[in-house]
């Protein structure tokens, strides 16, 4: 068995390192370096596709080396928990990918036809893995039996997009009660966190159940932003991070409603603009539940926010804290609405709903909250003007003039 495990695992480093010299002869980066598309980036692309199939190839006799020794007890007896665990040690891959290779090869060894048909190509290594997840999930190894040829001949030329649909329409119609009972435990998974950044802004990750993320997803969609506009086209990441902010914002679409009141606090020295390295590390100018902001970002906040100052001296000591600014009076906000009815930057005509107010003159120097003072941009514009530094003014007719930085 000792001779087996070592073959295995020069197997599954050799896989590694083919996955990682696609192109040992350097054609490529002699392409890279200036050549035109010809005959020498055909080679490498084909080489390069010839290794990764290859790849595949010793992952597949790997598996059948491993499915008849992972209950062995081999493992334990070379002092590893798991032979999941000894593979991902002895081959320097992640803990994830020796499971799947482990999961691979205990349902090619319960499975002699799907092992077959492995080793002939006609099941590819990724639909072998979605088979051996589904199966692994529930007591299915019967109804697997039984169904087994018409999912090879399913698998036989399907993208693993198209077979993971295949495959989970069978587990629903065969095993309706576990899959109600995956769905279940999808939902009470459920979750959304949030990692503060040292400079205020912030790295999430959710999980949601099938139905939720598709409500997500939908509400995520947006149109991309046409070629011309300012200040540039966003990302399809960034447009979906607008959005969620605007969904958040307003997600009953409220116009009139009153935005939450903001406390801001802000070190004396940070008033002061002082670049002394002695006091430099009391600069502090933040939200009260959140991390740094700067003085663009707090403009911008301030444009559509009720806002508490609290002024400190150092860590501990409160200078002044004042009462909450006035909010935007509600008949001012739908007044400026019905009459800008979008955002006012050139060329963007994203309704009132996804808008915030803006100041022109802004709020903390001493920009009045009055309608010739106010215009609406969307959250994408309003960062371009604060932080981007775009200009807006209103001339006399009330028309709103565009200055780019």
């Amino acid at each position: 068995m000792s001779q087996a495990i070592t073959t295995v695992i020069s197997m599954l480093m050799a896989e590694n390192q083919l996955t990682r010299d696609r192109d040992p002869g350097g054609l490529l980066d002699d392409h890279l370096g200036g050549g035109e598309p010809g005959a020498v980036s055909a080679t490498s692309l084909d080489r390069a596709v010839e290794l990764l199939i290859e790849a595949d190839s010793l992952r597949v006799q790997a598996a059948a080396l491993l499915g008849p020794l992972a209950d062995s007890g081999l493992a334990k007896w070379l002092g590893h928990v798991s032979m999941e665990r000894l593979i991902a040690f002895r081959t320097g891959s992640r803990n994830s990918a020796a499971r799947k290779v482990m999961r691979v090869a205990r349902f090619l060894d319960a499975n002699p036809v799907s092992a077959a048909a492995v080793q002939d190509s006609q099941l590819s290594w990724a639909n072998a893995e979605t088979l051996a997840a589904v199966t692994a999930a529930g007591d299915l190894s019967d109804r697997y039996t039984e169904y087994e040829g018409q999912l090879l001949a399913a698998a036989e030329g399907s993208s693993p997009e198209a077979f993971d649909r295949i495959v989970h329409a069978w587990r629903t119609r065969i095993d309706a009660e576990q899959d109600a009972a995956d769905a279940e435990r999808a939902w009470r998974n459920r979750s959304l966190t949030m990692q503060l950044a040292f400079d205020g802004s912030s790295v999430g990750r959710f999980r949601l159940d099938p139905i939720a993320t598709d409500i997500v997803a939908a509400a995520l969609e947006s149109p991309p932003d046409p070629a011309h506009t300012l200040p540039e086209p966003r990302s399809l990441a960034q447009r979906r991070a607008d959005t969620l902010v605007d969904l958040c914002q307003d997600p009953g679409n409220q116009s009139c409603k009153t935005k939450a009141t903001v406390d801001v606090v802000i070190d004396i020295d940070a008033l002061a603009h002082t670049d002394d390295p002695v006091t430099v590390k009391r600069l502090r100018q933040e939200l009260s539940n959140g991390g740094p902001i700067n003085g663009p970002g707090l403009d911008r906040l301030l444009c559509d926010a009720s806002y508490r100052a609290l002024i400190t001296d150092g860590p501990r000591i409160v200078l002044a804290y004042n009462r909450a600014t006035p909010d935007i009076p509600p008949v001012l906000r739908r007044a400026v609405q019905i009459r800008d009815r979008h955002c006012t930057f050139a060329g963007c005509d994203r309704p009132h709903q996804w808008c915030d107010m803006h100041h022109i003159i802004p709020r903390n120097r001493g920009g009045p909250t009055t309608a010739e003072n106010l215009t609406l941009l969307c959250r994408f514009h309003h960062s371009a003007v604060h932080e981007g530094g775009w200009q807006l003014t209103r001339a006399p007719d009330q028309t709103i003039t565009v200055t780019s930085p």
